[in-house]
């Protein structure tokens, strides 16, 4: 009877910490309650047989709690920079897994940069003003920025490139400059309109429509592409950090770590929620 009750504590415990939020569904809870995931649960298996209504109440329950979370992950708004309607984690992780396919880097790291792309810029935004000097100004205080298009590189692509699609070159957001450098970046993955040039060709090919910027779709399968040719596709710390790198100064020797150090941080965090996601639906 003690061993018993030690038993029940044990899963009791498991099932109060899952509740409360201090841990999620991990590997450790999965190998103690599962059968023939440990010794211990073999051991208490053969000892307890008797047990297995009240254990099997327990064991149910922390799957349904395990399922609770996942749901919520997967429901749980999924911000975009440049994209006004709603999007789920779910959405955005279908999109990732679509271009995964592709591209063969990890969803989880795809999904950081753009992460990481909206926390810099979704405050910082701007409406060119003049199409000779690529002058702007801020959308949120109306303030002008000089630097918003560089005028011999992004200015003509992304005048080419709001004609294609139809829009007006002078109503259509992009990034504001940073306190070095230009803005003039478009959409969720915040391409600059000659970089996207770059790329439009490829995209196009594999979509078989015109590749829009501040399309998800596009922006997702663009951001993977690029990625994968500055080294994510090794799927490796070191791989993902130097693309990291590229994506946003152009170069792995850059002296802006941080952007490759937080953008490896939230994809272990994500990472972490795809893999309760997988083990929910086992």
């Amino acid at each position: 009877m003690k061993s018993r009750a030690i038993f029940l504590a044990l899963l009791s415990t498991v099932l109060f910490i899952t509740f409360t939020g201090v841990l999620k569904y991990t590997d450790y809870n999965t190998q103690l309650i599962k059968p023939g995931g440990s010794m211990l649960t073999a051991s208490v298996t053969a000892n307890y047989a008797s047990d297995n209504r009240e254990t099997a109440t327990i064991i149910t329950t922390l799957s349904a709690t395990s399922s609770t979370e996942a749901s919520d992950i997967l429901s749980g708004n999924f911000e975009l920079l440049g994209v006004s309607t709603s999007t789920s984690f779910g959405q955005a992780l279908d999109i990732a897994n679509q271009v995964s396919g592709i591209v063969k880097i990890r969803p989880a790291f795809l999904l950081a940069i753009l992460q990481e792309e909206l926390t810099l810029e979704k405050l910082d935004m701007c409406y060119l003003t003049n199409i000779k000097t690529g002058e702007g100004i801020r959308v949120i205080d109306n303030q002008p920025r000089k630097n918003t298009l560089k005028p011999n590189r992004d200015l003509v692509p992304f005048l080419t490139i709001t004609k294609e699609l139809g829009k007006d070159p002078l109503k259509t957001q992009v990034t504001c400059p940073m306190s070095f450098g230009w803005g003039g970046a478009m959409g969720p993955a915040d391409f600059i309109p000659s970089t996207w040039m770059l790329y439009k060709k490829k995209l196009e090919k594999i979509t078989g429509k015109p590749a829009d910027p501040w399309d998800m779709h596009d922006a997702f399968l663009a951001a993977g592409l690029f990625l994968a040719d500055a080294g994510a596709a090794s799927k490796k710390h070191e791989g993902e950090w130097r693309a990291a790198m590229i994506y946003f100064s152009g170069s792995p020797n850059s002296k802006y770590h941080f952007y490759a150090d937080g953008a490896l941080k939230i994809a272990d965090k994500i990472q972490q929620d795809i893999d309760l996601i997988q083990k929910s639906s086992r």
